[in-house]
C-alpha cells in the first residue's frame, strides 16, 4: 500500500475542520466564514453561532481526537497489543465511575473533575498493581480489562438509581458529547496535551524500541517495567484530560493507531504526529455528521465515532492481516 505523507494528513485535517464549522443547522460557505472573521459587526447572530459555539466545539472535537489517538498509540505499542487502549485498560471505566459520582453529587462542575480524578484513580490502581506483582504486558491488559469490567458495573449501578433527569445527564456523559465541555478545560489544552503531545514524540525511538518486545527493549539498554509504567501514566493522564472534556467516546484509541500504522508505517516519529492530525480530523468529522444528519436531533459523537470506527477497523484488519508490524 502506498504510503501517505504527514502533509496530506495535515491538509485532510484543515479540510476537516473547515466542514465541521460550515455545517449545522446554520451554515456557513468560506465565503460567509471569511466575512464573519473580518466584519463580525455586520453579522452578530453569525458571529455568536462561529465563535462561541462552533470553533470551540470543533477545536474541542480535535483536541479530544487527538488526545484519544496518541493515547490509544502509547497504550498498543508499550503493551505490544493492538487491542490496548483506553477502554480495555481500565482508564474509561474509572472515568464512567467518576461521572456517575459527579452527577450524584449534583453539582454540575464537579463532572468534569470527578471523570479526570476517575481516570487516574485507575491507572494508578493499575500501575500499583503492576509493580506489586511484576506483571508481564498481557497480564497488566489482563487486569485492566477486568477494572473496566468492575468500575463500569458500579457506574450503571449508580446511574439506574438516579432520577429521569439526571439518568439522561448520565447517558451523554457516557456515550460521549462535545457540546458540554468547559471552557476552562479547554483553554487549558495548551498547557496539558501540548507538553503530553512533545515528551511523547521526544522520546519517538523508545517506542519503537517498546514495539519491538520487552527482551529486546531490556538488551538496549531499557529498564521496560519502570518505563512502562512511565508510559501508562502519561496514556492516563491524556485520556483523564479528554474524558473530561467530553466524556466517554469510543474506538478512537483504537482504530486510529491502526490506520496512521497502515498509512505512514509504524515508525513512532510519524505515527505520533500522523495519529494527532488523523485522530482530531476523525472525531471532528464524526461531530459534524453527529449534529448534521438528523437534524435538529443531535446523535451522541461516541455513536457515530463507534458506528464507523468499527467498520473502519474491520476493513483494516481484512486488509492488513498477518502484515502488520507491532
Amino acid at each position: 500500500m502506498k504510503k501517505i505523507s504527514i502533509f496530506s494528513l495535515l491538509i485532510f485535517s484543515v479540510l476537516a475542520i473547515i466542514a465541521g464549522i460550515s455545517l449545522g443547522t446554520e451554515n456557513f460557505s468560506p465565503l460567509k466564514i471569511y466575512k464573519i472573521i473580518t466584519e463580525p459587526q455586520t453579522y452578530p447572530f453569525e458571529k455568536t453561532i462561529f465563535f462561541q459555539l462552533r470553533l470551540p466545539r470543533v477545536w474541542c472535537g480535535f483536541l479530544v481526537g487527538s488526545g484519544l489517538s496518541v493515547a490509544g498509540l502509547i497504550l498498543q505499542s508499550v503493551l505490544k497489543n493492538p487491542l490496548a487502549e483506553s477502554y480495555t485498560i481500565g482508564i474509561s471505566g474509572g472515568a464512567s465511575l467518576g461521572i456517575a459520582i459527579g452527577i450524584i453529587s449534583g453539582e454540575m462542575l464537579t463532572i468534569p473533575v470527578f471523570a479526570f480524578i476517575g481516570s487516574i484513580f485507575s491507572i494508578f490502581l493499575l500501575l500499583i498493581a503492576g509493580s506489586i506483582k511484576k506483571m508481564s504486558s498481557g497480564t497488566l491488559l489482563l487486569f485492566g480489562i477486568m477494572l473496566n469490567f468492575i468500575f463500569s458495573s458500579f457506574s450503571l449501578l449508580a446511574i439506574t438509581l438516579l432520577q429521569k433527569e439526571k439518568f439522561m445527564e448520565a447517558v451523554i456523559w457516557f456515550m460521549g458529547n462535545l457540546g458540554s465541555y468547559y471552557p476552562a478545560i479547554l483553554n487549558s489544552a495548551p498547557f496539558f496535551l501540548l507538553p503530553a503531545y512533545f515528551f511523547t514524540w521526544l522520546f519517538w525511538k523508545e517506542l519503537n524500541i517498546f514495539s519491538l518486545g520487552e527482551e529486546k527493549a531490556a538488551t538496549l539498554g531499557i529498564n521496560p517495567d519502570k518505563r512502562r509504567y512511565l508510559w501508562l501514566g502519561i496514556a492516563g493522564l491524556i485520556t483523564g484530560y479528554c474524558v473530561s472534556l467530553a466524556g466517554l467516546v469510543g474506538f478512537v484509541g483504537l482504530v486510529i493507531p491502526h490506520a496512521v500504522r497502515t498509512c505512514v508505517g509504524a515508525d513512532h516519529k510519524k505515527t505520533i504526529p500522523a495519529s494527532i492530525l488523523a485522530g482530531g480530523a476523525f472525531l471532528v468529522i464524526a461531530d459534524t455528521l453527529a449534529r448534521t444528519i438528523v437534524q435538529p436531533v443531535e446523535i451522541p459523537v461516541g455513536v457515530i465515532s463507534g458506528f464507523f470506527g468499527g467498520i473502519f477497523f474491520v476493513l483494516i484488519l481484512m486488509k492488513t492481516s498477518g502484515k502488520q508490524k507491532w
